[in-house]
């Protein structure tokens, strides 16, 4: 027997016998490269935050969604690209933090619902666009905006950090009227920082 303890989620306390990441296998190895993806996304995110904030006045608020003229030498596609892949990443990893929580005790929050209580803004842009877009296909769950919204370019750079879901779009068709509300927006620096202080704290000292 061992009395060393892993700590997976500060927050909520969720908390493993011994050290599964001293020879990681299946959901442990999972959770060390996705976290490792998720470093090497928020890097990059939080360089092209950086390349705009040196471009704007800090004195000012901004919103500029697409391509603007006040940004250059930002890799707009590789950037969209970036939060999706990031979404993805994300939320499986914090799904795997919520499933062996949950088969450890079946008292604990099933993995979806766990997902939706850390990342409910990621979990919407994972389920609607990064997936798939919604405007693909004909899913009960997707309204007429949420369609839209799924489709239209989703870069925004807003105060001081690049978003998705910027942007709420309301549509009426046939008669019935619709919003995207449920996609709210998010940035991977915010984010991931919030992902840091639950399951990585010392990361934070190391950055």
């Amino acid at each position: 027997m061992t009395d060393e303890m892993t700590t997976l989620d500060y927050i909520d306390k969720i908390i493993v016998l011994g050290n599964p990441f001293a020879e990681p296998a299946n959901e442990y190895y999972a959770l060390l490269y996705l976290r490792t993806g998720l470093e090497f996304l928020y890097g990059q995110a939080k360089k092209c935050d950086q390349l705009a904030l040196k471009q704007l006045d800090p004195k000012r608020q901004y919103f500029s969604f697409g391509n603007s003229p006040l940004l250059t030498g930002i890799p707009y596609e590789l950037l969209t690209c970036a939060f999706h892949w990031y979404s993805v990443s994300a939320c499986q990893y914090v799904r795997t933090v919520g499933a062996i929580a949950w088969l450890q005790d079946n008292s604990r929050p099933i993995p979806t619902k766990y997902v939706d209580s850390v990342i409910p803004e990621v979990l919407a842009f994972r389920d609607k666009v990064a997936a798939h877009f919604a405007w693909s296909s004909k899913n009960t769950k997707d309204n007429e905006a949420e369609r839209l919204a799924s489709i239209i370019p989703q870069v925004a750079f807003v105060k001081d950090t690049f978003q998705v879901q910027a942007l709420t779009i309301r549509k009426v068709s046939g008669g019935k009227s619709s919003s995207s509300k449920a996609m709210r927006p998010w940035s991977i620096t915010k984010i991931h920082q919030r992902l840091r202080e639950r399951y990585w704290p010392e990361v934070i000292k190391e950055d």
